[in-house]
């Protein structure tokens, strides 16, 4: 289940580069990245979607969203439609 989840974290099977060092590299920068998004999965959206979310629903769920950014006041604000904001949770993350 482990190569599972980190294959569709991925979402592809071949590696970019025809130099091995390369490669090696890549790679290593998606386990760290994936690392990155179980530990924040489990730690920090516990509560906003479940732990066993596929990584492509998580993308569109928490982070591919309509937002508008707006500077005003020396503060910079993320405004979000009411819509975005009950399906992410957002006051529990």
């Amino acid at each position: 289940m482990t190569n599972r989840s980190f294959k569709e974290f991925i979402g592809r099977e071949e590696l970019p580069f025809k130099n091995f060092g390369m490669n090696g590299a890549y790679y290593y920068i998606l386990v760290i990245a994936h690392f990155l998004y179980e530990s924040y999965k489990e730690d920090v959206s516990r509560d906003a979607v479940p732990v066993n979310i596929y990584a492509t629903t998580f993308r569109r769920t928490l982070i591919d969203f309509a937002a508008k950014v707006v500077k005003e006041a020396n503060r910079i604000r993320l405004l979000l439609t009411q819509a975005i904001w009950d399906q992410c949770k957002v006051e529990t993350l």
